[in-house]
């Protein structure tokens, strides 16, 4: 980490402002954290091969109240803050750098197992598989959060999560995304959770093509709603591009 390694007590009105490379679980300002980080930024560079994030590597505990501004580069779990969130809490926080990865690739979080709220990411993401611009894959909860740049990948790509296992509501993305399949203006692939929810950026890609939701598989969407061009070729929705789930009380209008 480019202020600790490995954190299990509190780290507070802190930050850090230099590149920082490694392997595994490598982060602009912790590398692994078990403890509190609050009050605290990252600005400099941040890069590895897995659990790569902007602000923390692994995330175990709570993050609240910190951002991250510089660019993060890596393979797997990848995120503008957060590289891997392990039952840990983010809140009221943001990443603002662009994001380079290959596979479960986020704005914010690469691979979420926890709790996002009140948190957003602005920066451009980049991936192939499983890319998202908040988080790229969530099973755990998402709330009141959203990301507003442009998203690109392959396969399972989604303006705010790439594959949802979970819950997402109050949330929204309005950045471009564009891949070749699954690809949604919010989440690419749903398993889970949508609700009170939106998208409203353009939508581009092949096969299953979707304003909100590319592939919506045993999921549930409800109340909520897509306003952005969707460009495809193949089971392409203004909603969902390819449904074998439940969508109520939600709509399209482009």
């Amino acid at each position: 980490g480019g202020l600790v390694g490995y954190n299990d007590g509190t780290i507070e009105n802190s930050y850090a402002t230099e590149t920082v490379s490694g392997t595994s679980f490598v982060g602009g300002l912790v590398g692994n954290n078990f403890g509190t980080i609050s009050n605290s930024y990252s600005s400099g560079s941040v890069n590895g091969q897995s659990g790569v994030g902007g602000l923390v590597g692994l995330n175990y505990a709570i993050i609240t109240n910190s951002y991250s501004s510089g660019t993060v580069n890596g393979d797997f779990d990848i995120g503008g803050l957060v590289g891997f969130n392990e039952n840990g809490t983010i809140s009221n926080s943001y990443a603002t750098g662009n994001v380079n990865g290959q596979n479960r690739v986020g704005g914010l979080v690469g691979i979420n197992i926890g709790t996002i709220s009140n948190s957003y990411s602005s920066g451009t993401v980049i991936g192939k598989f499983v890319v998202g611009g908040l988080v790229g894959y969530n099973d755990g909860t998402i709330e009141n959060s959203y990301a507003t740049e442009t998203v690109s990948g392959t396969s399972f790509v989604g303006g705010l999560v790439g594959n949802n296992f979970g819950t997402i509501s109050n949330s929204y993305s309005s950045g471009s995304v564009n891949g070749q399949s699954g690809v949604g203006g919010l989440v690419g692939l749903n398993y889970a959770i949508i609700t009170n929810s939106y998208s409203s950026g353009t939508v581009n890609g092949d096969f299953d093509i979707g304003g909100l939701v590319g592939f919506n598989e045993n999921g549930t969407i409800s109340n909520s709603y897509a306003t952005g061009n969707v460009n495809g070729q193949n089971r392409v929705g203004g909603l969902v591009g390819y449904n074998d789930g439940t969508i109520e009380n939600s709509y399209a209008t482009e």
